[in-house]
């Protein structure tokens, strides 16, 4: 692929720790590469985040520093998006790196996906993902199952027809992950190209730093992802999702027998339901692979 053709978009805040590694990292993938843009939105730091990003730009006009006029994640991304025009849009997030050959990704797909590796002062290791998302995406739609966003490449003028996001929601991933579910020319690549740290201060992260309060965020998102799609238009094929996706979301914030006896019918969530309320099993699972 010709490393050009892409529009790197990165939503930031208060990442002035972080963000000169990231940007140094990209720099690294992307040398001798004059037609690529990076595309960065500052979510209203109240750090130098912004003017570390300026003082870049000054020096290379392939850096576009926006400020976000509005507030969060999701209207930061969708003013990303807005602004790309490379035929592909990879996303990162600020306190993260590119890392990996580049140069194996193939030609012409509408999404791709890729495997990447944990990281944090300590250690890192790889997780695979594996083929499911191509291979079985109505897990998205059905189970609210996801992945991160930084580790999809889309194809800019497909990604563009499930944008821009509702403002309304919490969050931008899951959003993300059901466009992806419905590519026809969807690609998984065996290879990690970036690196995705875990720190205490995330909003959310890997299972790593899973905590109890990370557990009731993510209910939070799903009650309102799934009362979104069930009452409101959207662009996605299928009409509204499933409410053992409202089950499962009671069940994290809840825990109590009533919630675990709807979610029989679908073993799935049933047995994440009772894994994601130990936080500290979690973490110690996580940490053991």
């Amino acid at each position: 692929m010709n490393l050009g053709s892409f529009s790197i978009c990165c939503v930031v805040k208060n990442e002035e720790k972080y963000i000169k590694d990231l940007v140094d990292s990209i720099l690294k993938v992307f040398r001798g590469k004059p037609e690529v843009e990076f595309i960065f939105v500052d979510d209203n730091s109240s750090d130098s985040t912004f003017e570390i990003l300026q003082d870049y730009a000054k020096f290379d006009d392939r850096f576009l520093v926006i400020k976000n006029k509005k507030k969060g994640k999701v209207a930061g991304t969708n003013l990303a998006i807005e602004n790309s025009s490379r035929d592909y849009i990879k996303f990162i997030d600020g306190d993260d790196l590119l890392s990996g050959n580049f140069a194996v990704i193939p030609e012409d797909f509408d999404c791709l996906y890729h495997d990447y590796k944990s990281f944090n002062e300590d250690n890192e290791h790889e997780i695979k993902i594996g083929n499911w998302l191509s291979s079985k995406p109505y897990q998205i739609s059905n189970n609210f199952r996801s992945i991160p966003k930084a580790m999809f490449i889309f194809r800019n003028t497909y990604l563009k027809k499930f944008f821009p996001i509702p403002e309304s929601l919490p969050f931008e991933d899951l959003w993300i992950n059901l466009a992806a579910a419905e590519a026809k020319k969807i690609i998984y690549l065996n290879h990690s190209l970036y690196l995705y740290r875990q720190h205490e201060n995330q909003f959310y992260g890997s299972l790593s730093n899973f905590s109890l309060d990370k557990k009731k965020r993510m209910a939070d998102r799903f009650l309102k992802y799934y009362d979104y799609l069930c009452k409101n238009n959207h662009p996605f094929s299928f009409d509204a999702p499933k409410t053992s996706i409202k089950h499962y979301a009671d069940a994290l914030f809840f825990n109590n027998i009533i919630s675990y006896i709807k979610l029989l019918s679908t073993p799935r969530l049933f047995v994440k339901a009772i894994f994601y309320n130990f936080p500290f099993l979690v973490r110690f699972l996580w940490n053991k692979k």
